[in-house]
């Protein structure tokens, strides 16, 4: 897959913790949303694509743009993430 990497991303393990690393990614809108069991909705505002990376799991967040985004789901392709995001209400 061709992917842009225009957008420099910062991968945290928590939205208050300092950046554990910088990367490139390809970063677009995207529209899902996600039903828990509760009946509690949640709504993906970003798709991301970037190189595979062990820092990033379904615990982590990502900064960019001066937002925080919370890692919702992960899909692992052969040597690419594609990384569903929800962008949190509540900017730290």
């Amino acid at each position: 897959m061709r992917m842009f990497k225009d957008t420099k991303i910062d991968i945290l393990q928590s939205p208050l913790d300092a950046p554990i690393k910088t990367i490139d990614a390809d970063v677009q809108p995207f529209s899902k949303s996600i039903a828990f069991e509760d009946g509690f909705q949640i709504e993906i505002t970003s798709r991301l694509f970037c190189d595979t990376d062990d820092l990033i799991t379904e615990e982590s967040y990502i900064e960019f743009a001066s937002e925080m985004y919370k890692v919702m789901e992960i899909k692992k392709w052969d040597n690419y993430l594609e990384i569903y995001l929800y962008k949190l209400k509540r900017q730290v």
